[in-house]
C-alpha cells in the first residue's frame, strides 16, 4: 500500500499530469487506473477508515480498541512494516506493525525531520547533510522487503509506504526543482485545461466533459503581478519536484519487488489520502523569515490556485467533500488479477473498503466492518456497492450514491449533483428536487449519528480555526491572494 500525501488526481502523468511519473505510470500501464476512489478529504480521516475498515466518526474515537488491517494481516502470518508517516493514536509497533521507520505526527520537515521520527520504538535523529524523506522511506522499504525475503522467502508480508510528499513543507532538492522553474507561468487556468485534455484523450473523462465553472474565491492568472506570478511559479515547480522525487522512489520500489521474486503475487495499491491543500496560511510568516518554497526551514503550502489545477476535472480541494477534496487517482497493480493490463475502472471505492479487499485477497473475511470488498472490481467482475459512500470533515459533508451526490462546504447548504449526467458537479440540482435533497440528507444524518453517537449534527466551522479557512468556489469561501516575490530573494531560484 503506497500512500501520498495531498497529491492531487490529476498529478501523475497517467491522470493528466504534466510532471514526470513514470514509475506511476508503468504502474498504471500493467495494472488498472481507477476513477472514483474516494478518500476521507483530510489525513487522518482516510487513515483511519484505511486501516480499520469503519467510518471515521465511529473509527477515531475507537481506534485503539479496534483490529487494524496488520493485526488482522499478522493472524494470517504475515510480517508487516509502516514506513512514514503514522498520524494516528498510539504507536504503530502496538498495532501489528513488526517494523516502524517514520515519524508519529502529522508532518516533518523534509529534510531536517521531526522530533516524532522512530526507528521501530527509539527515537531517530541521524538525518544528516543529505537526508530527504521521499529518498530515505524509499530506502527503508526496499530494506524491509529485502530482509523479508531473506528471512522467509515463502512468507507473505504487507508493506504500508506512507510518503510525506507532496505534503508542506514544499521542499524538494534544488537540482529538482529547478527542472520545472518557469513551466508554471502560464498560470493555473491554463495548466488545469491542458490536463483537462489530455484526461479526455486518455478516456477518463467524456469527450463532451465542460469544466466546472472558475471559483469565485481565485483570482485571475492575468490579474496578478509579475513577482506574485514568479513566487507562484516557484510554489509549484516545489510541488511538481517533490511528486517527481517520490515517482523515482516508488520506482526503486518495484524493482526491489521484482528483484526478491516477489512481482507475480503482490497487490500493489497506489493511493492519495484526499486531494490537494488549497491553504496558505503562514505565506507572510515565511517570507519575513527570507525563507522561499522549496528552502530548508520553510513551510509553504500549495495555496488555492496550484490546488485548484491539481484537482483536475473535480470542484473543491482537501478537507473538502466534493469530488476535488475526496477523490483519489488511484492505481492498482496485480499482476494477472486486474483484467486487461491499462484499462480504467470507474466503478465507485472507499478508503473504508481497502480492509475487507485486502483481506478477502487472501481467503479472509471482515464482517465486522462497514466496508465492502471490492476484489470484485479488481478482477473485473460483476459487483454492485450495497450501500451509499459518507462523508464528513468540519463544516463539510457529502453522501454519493451511484446516481446523485448531496454535498455541502463551509456549512452554505446542501448542494445536489446527478453523477449520471453531471459527474463534475457543475450544476445545482438541490432547489429543482427538494425530494431527493430530503430523502439523502436523512440517510445522511442517521448515519452520521449512528456512527458518532451524537444526538445531532454540529460541525466545527473552518472560519475559526488557524490551519483552514472557508474554500467554498460558488460565493462562500475566502478570496486567495497570492503572495509576491521579494527582490531580495528572487535570485535564489531564478527562472530560466
Amino acid at each position: 500500500m503506497i500512500l501520498a500525501d495531498d497529491m492531487g488526481y490529476s498529478d501523475p502523468g497517467c491522470f493528466g499530469g504534466e510532471i514526470s511519473t513514470p514509475n506511476i505510470d508503468q504502474l498504471a500501464k500493467e495494472g488498472v487506473r481507477m476513477t472514483h476512489f474516494y478518500n476521507g478529504g483530510m489525513c487522518v480521516v482516510s487513515r483511519a477508515s484505511m486501516l480499520t475498515g469503519r467510518w471515521w466518526p465511529n473509527a477515531l474515537p475507537n481506534f485503539r480498541d479496534t483490529r487494524l488491517l496488520p493485526e488482522r494481516l499478522h493472524e494470517s502470518g504475515y510480517r508487516s512494516a509502516l514506513i512514514g508517516k503514522w498520524h494516528l493514536d498510539g504507536h504503530p509497533m502496538d498495532r501489528g506493525f513488526d517494523h516502524f521507520f517514520g515519524f508519529l505526527s502529522g508532518f516533518a520537515d523534509h529534510f531536517a525531520g521531526a522530533r516524532s521520527y522512530r526507528l521501530d520504538r527509539k527515537p531517530f535523529t541521524d538525518f544528516g547533510d543529505n537526508y530527504y524523506s521521499s529518498d530515505a522511506l524509499s530506502d527503508r522499504a526496499i530494506q524491509f522487503i529485502d530482509d523479508a525475503t531473506k528471512q522467509a522467502p515463502a512468507a507473505p508480508f504487507f508493506l504500508y509506504l506512507s510518503y510525506q510528499a507532496p505534503h508542506n513543507p514544499l521542499q524538494a532538492p534544488r537540482d529538482d526543482i529547478m527542472q520545472y522553474r518557469g513551466k508554471y507561468a502560464a498560470g493555473w487556468q491554463a495548466i488545469r485545461e491542458a490536463r483537462f485534455r489530455r484526461q479526455k484523450e486518455m478516456g477518463l473523462v467524456a469527450a463532451d466533459a465542460v469544466l466546472p465553472s472558475y471559483p469565485q474565491n481565485l483570482p485571475k492568472w492575468e490579474s496578478l503581478s509579475e513577482e506574485q506570478r514568479d513566487l507562484e511559479d516557484l510554489r509549484m515547480s516545489v510541488f511538481a519536484a517533490m511528486v517527481q522525487r517520490m515517482d523515482r522512489g516508488i520506482g526503486r520500489v518495484m524493482q526491489s519487488i521484482r528483484d526478491n521474486g516477489r512481482g507475480d503475487n503482490t497487490l500493489v495499491l497506489l493511493l492519495s489520502d484526499n486531494g490537494t491543500d488549497s491553504f496558505s496560511v503562514v505565506d507572510q510568516a515565511m517570507l519575513k523569515m527570507g525563507r522561499l518554497p522549496g528552502d530548508p526551514g520553510s513551510n509553504w503550502q500549495p495555496g488555492t490556485g496550484w490546488a485548484y489545477a491539481s484537482v483536475t476535472p473535480w470542484r473543491m480541494y482537501k478537507i473538502g467533500q466534493h469530488a476535488g477534496g475526496v477523490t483519489t487517482g488511484a492505481v492498482a497493480w496485480w499482476p494477472g488479477n486486474t483484467g486487461d493490463p491499462g484499462r480504467i475502472e470507474s466503478r465507485a471505492v472507499h478508503m473504508v473498503d481497502v480492509l475487507p479487499t485486502c483481506l478477502q485477497a487472501i481467503g479472509k473475511q471482515a464482517n465486522d466492518v462497514a466496508g465492502e470488498s471490492f476484489l470484485p472490481v479488481l478482477r473485473e467482475e460483476a459487483w454492485q456497492r450495497q450501500h451509499p459512500i459518507y462523508f464528513q470533515y468540519m463544516d463539510n459533508r457529502a453522501i454519493r450514491t451511484d446516481r446523485w451526490t448531496l454535498a455541502e462546504v463551509d456549512a452554505a447548504g446542501w448542494q445536489l449533483f446527478d453523477n449520471q449526467n453531471d459527474p463534475l458537479e457543475t450544476t445545482d440540482l438541490a432547489a429543482a428536487k427538494p425530494e431527493v435533497v430530503n430523502e439523502l440528507s436523512a440517510n445522511w444524518s442517521k448515519w452520521w449519528c449512528d456512527e458518532s453517537g451524537d444526538s445531532a449534527y454540529v460541525p466545527q466551522s473552518t472560519r475559526n480555526s488557524p490551519h483552514y479557512r472557508p474554500q467554498g468556489d460558488r460565493g462562500s469561501g475566502v478570496r486567495y491572494t497570492p503572495s509576491a516575490m521579494p527582490q531580495r530573494l528572487s535570485d535564489r531560484y531564478p527562472k530560466p
